[in-house]
Order: C-alpha cells, then sequence, then structure tokens
C-alpha cells in the first residue's frame, strides 16, 4: 500500500466524522442574559455550536402552561453557526421558561443549559425623594426590569415615563396633597411597589403676570378692537379699574346680568393674571369692530355702551358669540388662560375654531425682550395666510371639499374655518373625506393594532384591538366596531362612524353633497329630492328631532324604493309636518346625527361618547382617551401606515405619536391641519416654531398650531420629549421670563414703499 493512498483513507474518514459533527452536534453551552421583564424586549445571545438556520424550526420558551412552546420571532443566527440573538416575548406573569432550539429533523429539541426567568421590576433608588406639592419634577427611579414600563403612580396619579430602559426610568411626578405616598411602576397591567415612599412638601407658590396688549391690526379709526372675559368655571369676570386701565378677574355679584366689554387703549391696556385670584378656563375675546356697522352685540343692554354677553346664574352660564359664520357680533378671535392656586400660568392661543386674524403671545424679559411665542410669527399678516391657504387648495392631494373653508363677512378680510366646525351648519364633500380610512381601520383583520391608553387614579392598559360586529348599547342596531381587550380590564367597543348616521348624500347629477329635505304626513317621511339606494338608510334607524319627529322615539320601520331611488320612510311614531324640514338618521339617538367626517374633524359623536355608552368613570375615561387616539391619528394621517414595531405592547401609539411621521404623502389626513402647522410666507412660517422642530413625514418642519379639536402633544410611549405642537404656553416658560405681551394683527400687508 502507498503511503499516498494511506493518506486519502485518513482525511476522508475525518470528513465523515466531522460531517457527522456538523449534523447531528447542535449544542447550547450558555444563555445570556437569563433574566428580563415581563415586557419582554430583553435582548438574549445563545452560545453553543451547529447553530444551522435551515435545518431549525425556531427558537422556543416552554413552561407548565405553554407545553408546547412559545415560539419567538426575530431570531438572528450568525455565519460561524456558534451564536443565535433573539428578544424575548412578553409574558402577563413572572414566570420560569426553559428555552429550546427546535430542529426540523425529527421535532429535536436542543434546551439551554439555564432557564429564562421573567421578572417584575426591582427598584433600588428614587431620586430626589420629596418634592413641593405641585410635582412637575423629573425623578429618576433605578433598578433593573424595568423594560415595558408605561406609567409610574405617585399615591392615587401619576404620569407616563419621559424615557424607560431596563436599569433607568425618569419620569414628571404630579401635583399632590402634601404628605407621603406610596410609589409603583406599571409593566404588563401589573404595579409594583417602590420599596420607600415619595414625600410631597407644601410650598406655597404665588405667580403674577403683567399681559400688556398690543393692537397691530393696522385697520382705520372706523375699527376698534373691544376685549371681554370670563371663566364659568370660577364665576367670575373680565373688569377694568379706569384709572390704571388694568384688567383683572372679580367675582359675578349679582345672579344675571351682562358682562362688558372694553376699549383696547382707551379703556384698558392690561391684564393682571395671578394664582391667588384663580381663573379656570377663562375666555378672553377680542373683538375687531367697524364702527360704521350695526351689530346685535347687546351694546344696547350694557351699562357702559360696549358689546356684551348676557350671563345667568351668578356666571355659570354665560351666552357667548356664536361659531363663525355668524352675523350677530364682530369678527373676534380669544385665548384660553388657567392659574390655579400653587400652579403656574397656562394660557393658548385659541386656533381651533379656525383662522380669523393672528394673534400672538410673547413671553418677555423684564426688558421687554422676546424670549419665545405662541401665535403668529412676527409680521405674519391676515391677508397673507388667507393667500397662502389659496396657494395651498392648489395642490393635487387638496380634495375640492377644503375650498370651501374659505369664508368671507361682509365688508371684511376672509377668515378660515376649521372642517369640524365648518361641518356643523352644513354638508360638504368632507363628510365622506375619512370613510375608506375608516372602513379599513374598522374592518381590517391585518394591522394587528395594541393600543395603550390610561384612566382613573393610575390606571393604564396595553389593548390587543380585534374588528367585530356589535349590537349599540340600548338599540337594536348592529354595527361594525373594534374591540380592544385587556388582562384584568373590561372589554371596550369604539363603533365605526361610517355607515352609523345618514345626514347628507351625493347628488349624482352634479357630484356635491345634500342635505336630506323631506315632508312627514301620516307616518310616512317623503323626500323632497329622492335618495340614492347607497345613501345608506337602513330600517331601526332614529331621525332627529323637529320636523314632527322626536330624537329617541321616531325611527324608521321601512324603507320605500325605486329601481334608482329612495322616495320615502315609514315611520313608527310621529306628527303631520307640511313645511320641509332637514332630517338627519343614525343607528342611536341624540349624540349621534353627524357624518363620519364631521365625527373625526371635530372629535365628536362616535368619537367622543364614552359617558353615554359606560357608567364606570374609568371605562369613561378610557374610551374616550381610545376615540381620541383614534380620531387624532387620521386628522394626522398615521393611522393606516405601516410601522416598523408590529410587536412591542402599546406599538401603536407609540408608533402615531412619532411626529416625524405625521401628515405623509398618499395618505387620508386633515389637509387643513397639515396647511396650518407647516405653511409659510416666505420664509417664514405663519406660526411660531417650537425651540426643537422636527420635520412632518413630507419635509416641512412643523409649527405650533390647532389644526383640529385634540390637537395635543403626544401621549404614550416616550414621547414627552417631543416638541411642542399646540399653539400653547402649558404652565412652562423660558427662564428670565417675567412679563407677557398679548399681539393683534396685523390684517393687511404693509405695502412696499
Amino acid at each position: 500500500m502507498k503511503i499516498l493512498n494511506y493518506r486519502n483513507l485518513v482525511n476522508v474518514y475525518m470528513l465523515l466524522i466531522l460531517g457527522i459533527v456538523l449534523v447531528s452536534g447542535q449544542t447550547i453551552t450558555s444563555m445570556s442574559p437569563s433574566k428580563g421583564s415581563i415586557a419582554g424586549g430583553t435582548l438574549v445571545t445563545l452560545k453553543g455550536t451547529g447553530f444551522d438556520q435551515s435545518k431549525a424550526v425556531g427558537i422556543f420558551f416552554k413552561d407548565t402552561n405553554n407545553p408546547n412552546g412559545i415560539a419567538v420571532l426575530g431570531v438572528s443566527y450568525s455565519k460561524s453557526g456558534d451564536t443565535i440573538t433573539f428578544k424575548t416575548p412578553s409574558r402577563p406573569n413572572k414566570g420560569t421558561f426553559s428555552v429550546y432550539l427546535e430542529l426540523k429533523k425529527g421535532a429535536k429539541e436542543i434546551y439551554s443549559p439555564t432557564d429564562f426567568e421573567y421578572k417584575l421590576p426591582e427598584v433600588n433608588t428614587m431620586s430626589p425623594g420629596s418634592t413641593s406639592i405641585k410635582g412637575g419634577k423629573k425623578i429618576t427611579i433605578k433598578g433593573k426590569y424595568f423594560t415595558g414600563a408605561t406609567y409610574v403612580k405617585f399615591g392615587k396619579s401619576g404620569n407616563t415615563p419621559i424615557s424607560v430602559n431596563d436599569s433607568i426610568i425618569t419620569v414628571m411626578n404630579p401635583p399632590h396633597v402634601a404628605g407621603n405616598v406610596s410609589v409603583s411602576v406599571d409593566v404588563q397591567a401589573k404595579y409594583v411597589p417602590v420599596p420607600f415612599q415619595f414625600k410631597y412638601k407644601n410650598e406655597s407658590i404665588k405667580n403674577t403676570y403683567n399681559l400688556s396688549l398690543e393692537n397691530l391690526t393696522g385697520l382705520g379709526s372706523s375699527y376698534k378692537v373691544y376685549v371681554l372675559g370670563y371663566s364659568t368655571a370660577s364665576q367670575k369676570y373680565l373688569t377694568v379699574d379706569k384709572n390704571t386701565k388694568l384688567g383683572s378677574f372679580k367675582k359675578f355679584s349679582k345672579e344675571t346680568g351682562y358682562i362688558e366689554s372694553y376699549e383696547l387703549g382707551k379703556d384698558i391696556a392690561n391684564i393682571t393674571l395671578s394664582n391667588t385670584n384663580e381663573i379656570n378656563g377663562a375666555r378672553i375675546y377680542f373683538f375687531v369692530k367697524d364702527s360704521t356697522k350695526v351689530y346685535q352685540d347687546n351694546a344696547n343692554k350694557t351699562k357702559n355702551g360696549n358689546l356684551g354677553f348676557k350671563y345667568s346664574a351668578s356666571g355659570t352660564n354665560v351666552y357667548q358669540v356664536k361659531n363663525p359664520p355668524q352675523k350677530a357680533f364682530p369678527q373676534y378671535n380669544y385665548v384660553e388662560a388657567t392659574f390655579l392656586k400653587d400652579q403656574n400660568l397656562y394660557i393658548d392661543a385659541s386656533f381651533v375654531d379656525g383662522f380669523f386674524f393672528p394673534i400672538s403671545i410673547l413671553a418677555e424679559d423684564k426688558l421687554g425682550n422676546e424670549l419665545d411665542r405662541i401665535g403668529q410669527t412676527e409680521g405674519i399678516s391676515s391677508e397673507q395666510v388667507i393667500e397662502a391657504y389659496r396657494l395651498f387648495l392648489k395642490k393635487k392631494d387638496v380634495s375640492k371639499g377644503y375650498k370651501d373653508l374659505i369664508y368671507t363677512p361682509k365688508g371684511e378680510l376672509p377668515v378660515l374655518l376649521n372642517p369640524g366646525m365648518y361641518l356643523n351648519d352644513t354638508v360638504n364633500a368632507l363628510d365622506t373625506e375619512f370613510n375608506k380610512a375608516l372602513q379599513q381601520m374598522f374592518t381590517s383583520t391585518t394591522m394587528k393594532m395594541n393600543i395603550w391608553q390610561n384612566g382613573a387614579a393610575g390606571f393604564a392598559r396595553n389593548y390587543k384591538v380585534t374588528p367585530v360586529t356589535k349590537v349599540f348599547p340600548g338599540t337594536t342596531n348592529t354595527h361594525s366596531a373594534l374591540e380592544f381587550t385587556s388582562s384584568n380590564a373590561t372589554t371596550l367597543h369604539v363603533f365605526n362612524p361610517v355607515g352609523f348616521s345618514v345626514v347628507s348624500y351625493k347628488d349624482v347629477t352634479s357630484g356635491t353633497m345634500l342635505p336630506i329635505l323631506g315632508k312627514i304626513n301620516d307616518n310616512t317621511l317623503t323626500f323632497k329630492d329622492p335618495l340614492p339606494l347607497d345613501c345608506g338608510l337602513k330600517v331601526g334607524m332614529y331621525v332627529n328631532s323637529g320636523g314632527g319627529s322626536t330624537d329617541g322615539v321616531t325611527k324608521i320601520t321601512a324603507i320605500s324604493k325605486t329601481k334608482k331611488k329612495i322616495t320615502s320612510v315609514t315611520l313608527n311614531s310621529s306628527t303631520n309636518y307640511s313645511n320641509y324640514f332637514q332630517y338627519k338618521f343614525s343607528k342611536a339617538p341624540t349624540h349621534y346625527y353627524y357624518s363620519p367626517g364631521h365625527m373625526v374633524f371635530a372629535g365628536l359623536g362616535l368619537f367622543a361618547d364614552g359617558p353615554f355608552r359606560y357608567s364606570d368613570a374609568n371605562n369613561q375615561i378610557v374610551v374616550n382617551g381610545l376615540e381620541n387616539q383614534i380620531s387624532t391619528a387620521l386628522n394626522r394621517g398615521v393611522a393606516l401606515v405601516k410601522f416598523a414595531d408590529v410587536t412591542s405592547p402599546g406599538r401603536t401609539t407609540t408608533n402615531w405619536g412619532d411626529e416625524t411621521a405625521w401628515y405623509p404623502a398618499k395618505q387620508p389626513q386633515n389637509m387643513f391641519s397639515y396647511f396650518m402647522h407647516t405653511a409659510k410666507v416666505g420664509d417664514k412660517h405663519i406660526f411660531s416654531l417650537p425651540k426643537n422642530p422636527v420635520k412632518s413625514s413630507r419635509g416641512p418642519l412643523m409649527a405650533k398650531a390647532y389644526g383640529f379639536a385634540y390637537d395635543e402633544n403626544p401621549i404614550g410611549g416616550n414621547q414627552n420629549n417631543q416638541p411642542q405642537v399646540p399653539s400653547e404656553f402649558p404652565g412652562a416658560y423660558p427662564e428670565k421670563t417675567t412679563q407677557l405681551k398679548l399681539s393683534l394683527g396685523p390684517w393687511k400687508t404693509k405695502k412696499k414703499q
């Protein structure tokens, strides 16, 4: 035998041995770490030999309650075959699991030498351990297994964390009465107490701001600005010292009467605001009045002969001006302020009803230098904003319905009406603006939403979301809905606005939306113009009050049709009504006679009905919060976006709250809101930018504005560090702020000399 042949034989033999080891020699020698949070997400590394992804089924967790194993997603195999990494799945409770690699051949299970233990949070330190009763301080909690923490409770109230990692939580503590309180951390709906108490100390804080008023409208001498203020919650009204022209809030002394207004410059120049003279939700109106015109503004009923509001019940009821378009009072704008004992001033420049004319609030130092502002950027005129909107309407993705939002009072400059407010009094193509998106949200089984929501007294849960069909409470009518389920929590529902109510119909000839007009005779409602067969009318729908109908009683019992139209409906109960009347229909009475678009834009109807469907206070808060999140996501265009995170608890809330994702191209959204946040005149945004602005999904920076109802900063997750969204000072001001200034105008653009 030749030595060469002997060597070849040895080589072949060694190759066979190596092949056997590679095929059958899979082993796990270590797992690190072997402990983690019940919320999952712990990055685990397995080390060993023979890890071949092509021969593996996957990694599984097993215990007595899960004998078939729980599959792990997102497993990564190293090319060398000696390392596997993955993130642990979430579990509802603490416990210990065997971890194994399952092979395709023979379903063989290769076990880790150590088990994985799910742990509840463990707290080692909390700093600081005390604050004043006003709270609002950043508290740092250190320990282990914090991943997935969604809420920190101080006594009976709490906050979502500012930031969370597995060993550190930072959170702003809420206000609380003086004394020691227990602190607990919520992970996966499990509240784990901190092993020491937090102390709230009495600390009286007195703050006073002088709000100076500046008229920059630039209008002629025939225009005068009148200032009027009140708070129904505090039962106070704005009054002025004639000698100093200084306004302040005072308790109503009479049961009924009229709240007077004061001419800016002549009667009033400043308003003092102090937390020793509390105001809660006070409105301060600014009316720009053309003295050559006659208004129905109660000027003939007030003592000083200026326009005013009637009040009753010692100021708990105030009969304020109607929303535009209205003719009784001059054009107006307003700010809202809340200043409570031992707290700082909250004040906003309210544009939620629309854009009527420029208004800005400036935070200044003692020398009058501007430190920050909300409202309009300096020098932006009303004329420029309207012109910017006209140009905006020419964009291809802006539907025709938005054109009608420009409203011109007789003899005045145009204003912009918010879609939610505009749809209060008219029908428009915006009624159906979100129909396709709503249908997808409420019926798709592929979205797999998981929404975080807090409630009363520190309650917070991550809810699994499932499309269902349910009977609407208090009726016999069924409708599509989203079902929200979570451990140790009531199963809740939010109903789909599409098809729930019928308040208008699309005319086939003109393509426009029209109101539904008709007459009632002998329990038959005959329509002035027959309705399309697909308008949405259903037997069992309720009919709004008026025109012979009684809300909550009158319902449709039969529908009369021709081959192409609905001509009339039979009612169960009504009185004859010979004049044409505008009728609206809904599967539930009273609170729901709105179009789907109106419900989304304004956050009402099915998106604000927690108190009408649930008696439990916590469920009311949670449902309203869930509805608010959905309508807000639709307005911002993120409701249907496919995000990268599809597994984390509460992921939908976190994804929707990412400001850089807002207002994406080719997604249904509130284009009026997109305009308000991003529009510019030249190189200036029409609204002031926050100190750390971010770009929207399409690119433009987002300014501080109110584009729709509840257009507030996002909630949940680690989103409290994102830039300011609404046009408000939320009780926080730049350092060195000593005074505030409110500027009105300008209305018209100055012509270049």
